[in-house]
């Protein structure tokens, strides 16, 4: 009887054993499946949302020039290995714009420049300082890694020439008129944007050295 008891018992052990390498093999073939999964979306992701390139020379090359959301009046250079970030003063540009609302003689355009420290050519990344990652979109266009900033296109535009004030009809405005809805809404996008971009070169301050000229 005490042998069928130590029998039982080192059954029982073993059975408990068991049932752990079990639940243990359960959960790593649950996170190696939950690991595949996520590669192959990233891969999907990279491979159909992304223009991918064959070495940091080609990337590099690709990607020179100007790229901008003219109705924002911003345009993002790519010059070398330098990016440069501009918010072009709006009644500087938009002569309807200077005309209703005034030509703000005292505004200048706001230029922030990054370093590019990474040509991430599989996965159709530019790495920068401070600014945050680059995405390289299937048509060549490129954004902030957060969408919110919206698409800069690439184009072969000039960056337009400033008004001459002397040529506006009224270079004070028309007092009596007010922004549209869409014109206050397209303002307060650009100027969280700005916001955003100047706290995070302040935050990036200590170690990158993005220059600001306003």
């Amino acid at each position: 009887m005490d042998q069928d008891r130590r029998d039982a018992a080192a059954w029982a052990k073993e059975w408990h054993i068991r049932r752990k390498n079990r639940r243990i093999l359960y959960i790593l073939a649950a996170v190696a499946a939950v690991a595949v999964i996520s590669f192959a979306i990233n891969f999907i992701i990279v491979h159909t949302e992304r223009t991918t390139f064959g070495s940091v020379e080609e990337m590099r090359a690709a990607m020179q020039g100007r790229y901008a959301i003219e109705q924002d009046y911003e345009d993002i250079y790519i010059e070398g290995d330098t990016i440069t970030l501009t918010y072009l003063e709006f009644s500087h540009y938009d002569r309807e714009y200077a005309e209703e609302y005034g030509y703000d003689y005292d505004a200048e355009d706001s230029v922030y420049d990054d370093k590019i420290t990474r040509w991430d050519y599989r996965n159709g990344v530019i790495e920068t300082e401070w600014m945050g990652d680059i995405i390289v979109d299937k048509n060549g266009n490129i954004r902030r890694g957060d969408s919110y900033y919206g698409t800069f296109f690439r184009t072969d535009e000039p960056r337009p020439d400033p008004i001459d004030p002397s040529t506006l009809t009224n270079p004070e405005g028309n007092s009596s008129e007010e922004l549209s809805p869409e014109e206050e809404q397209v303002i307060e996008e650009r100027e969280e944007s700005q916001q955003l971009t100047e706290d995070a070169l302040e935050e990036a301050a200590p170690e990158g050295e993005g220059d600001v000229q306003a």
